[in-house]
């Protein structure tokens, strides 16, 4: 089994209070919205929120990180978050009826330091870590990424009825200090000496794109990711309709199939960490995409066979850990790649703009499949998807090999 460094300990630290500390808190925020307004407008407009901010700064998070020290930016991104939720306190304390302002308030300062974190320490990892643990690395982040995400909403909702949405804010300032205090102990490898002028953000941002017309194979990658958070918003919307309405699952039994995606990346996760890779990691995620693909088709399939709903529950938990499990060996594998080839006086605009990217493209998923859900046969929409999706996929392997983008074997440590 490979060793835990004190390093990776760190790191776990780091992202399972950020992760789980933002979880619980926008699980708070979007019921309290939610049950304030009555009105899917008002969450609607929340969720929105974050990817028009990711649209703006894109250029901006990008400059930023890669022509400044990485461990500053995190510090004031840590502080910065922490004195946004002290004045969300003060304010919702102050002015409890004028909440939605002050809730979109605190999501824009928590949209703007999130961007800057997280494109930082993406960045950062190849000046924490050698090449070849950075498997690993990934792998254990997407394993605490999932814990933190099964854990924050039954906290969550646990705190919610325990305390105001305000008290939530400090509660949430505790979790961002104890990143804080993770992100000062990190220990920065030295970066090589850039040879880069001076570029204003425009002349920046450019040379990133000049970068990536280039880099044929790492543009693809982030279009893939972007493409996979697209299709997969057929999973966010209308598995729930699946489940709750037309098969009338119960909420006990729904909890379950929904806990069981985390568990999958969580399982998957400790797996990829303790395995060596013998093919091109690229190859071996597209390869696991044409699995998810399969999952993907698999969802609709209750539909069509008159189960009862015990049978269906164990169905969606084994398709969702499956899903999840297949998610850490397609979204790892990427990014490993990516971190070891992108050079670092490129990786914060490239990082940002593949964010942004997913981002978009998440919530144009989530409208399409809205409106899909509404007219068509569910199990005619998870087919059509996968197979779209299959056929990307091969249509990418077959452009790798003939253009010998990337070798079928690796070097193994």
């Amino acid at each position: 089994m490979r060793k835990i460094t004190k390093q990776m300990a760190i790191l776990m630290v780091v992202k399972f209070a950020g992760n789980f500390g933002s979880a619980m808190l926008s699980f708070a925020i979007g019921l309290y919205v939610l049950k304030r307004t009555g009105s899917a407008l008002g969450m609607g407009f929340t969720m929105i929120t974050g990817p028009v901010l990711s649209l703006v700064l894109t250029p901006v998070v990008g400059y930023v990180v890669d022509t400044w020290h990485h461990r500053p930016i995190m510090v004031a991104a840590q502080v910065t978050t922490s004195l946004g939720l002290l004045g969300f306190f003060f304010a919702f304390r102050a002015a409890p009826q004028a909440y939605f302002p002050e809730v979109i308030g605190l999501l824009i300062v928590l949209q703007i330091t999130d961007n800057f974190l997280s494109t930082a320490l993406s960045a950062s990892l190849v000046q924490l870590f050698a090449d070849a643990q950075l498997q690993a690395v990934n792998s254990y982040n997407q394993s605490i990424q999932s814990l933190a995400s099964f854990l924050a909403p039954i906290v969550g909702a646990v705190v919610y009825t325990l305390v105001s949405i305000g008290s939530f804010a400090l509660i949430e300032i505790g979790f961002e200090l104890v990143a804080l205090v993770g992100i000062l102990a990190f220990k920065f490898h030295p970066a090589p000496a850039s040879t880069t002028t001076h570029e204003s953000v425009g002349q920046n941002f450019k040379a990133g794109f000049g970068y990536l017309r280039q880099q044929k194979l790492i543009f693809l990658l982030g279009l893939t990711a972007a493409l996979i958070n697209f299709f997969f918003a057929a999973v966010n919307v209308g598995e729930p309709f699946v489940l709750v309405h037309a098969l009338r699952l119960s909420n006990s039994q729904y909890g379950i199939t929904e806990s069981a995606f985390a568990v999958g990346m969580f399982v998957g996760g400790i797996v990829l960490s303790q395995v060596h890779l013998h093919n091109h990691p690229v190859m071996v995620a597209y390869r696991f995409i044409i699995l998810l693909s399969l999952t993907l088709m698999l969802v609709g399939v209750p539909l069509l066979i008159p189960w009862d709903n015990g049978i269906n529950t164990w169905f969606y938990v084994s398709v969702n850990a499956a899903t999840g499990f297949f998610l850490v060996f397609t979204n790892t594998p990427m990014s490993v790649f990516m971190q070891q080839t992108i050079p670092q006086h490129l990786q914060g605009r490239v990082f940002s703009l593949f964010s942004t990217m997913a981002t978009l493209l998440m919530p144009l998923g989530t409208l399409l499949y809205g409106v899909l859900f509404d007219h068509l046969a569910a199990p005619a929409i998870y087919g059509v998807t996968g197979l779209l999706l299959i056929a990307f996929t091969v249509a990418v392997l077959v452009g790798l090999r003939r253009f010998g983008l990337v070798p079928a074997q690796i070097d193994t440590p």
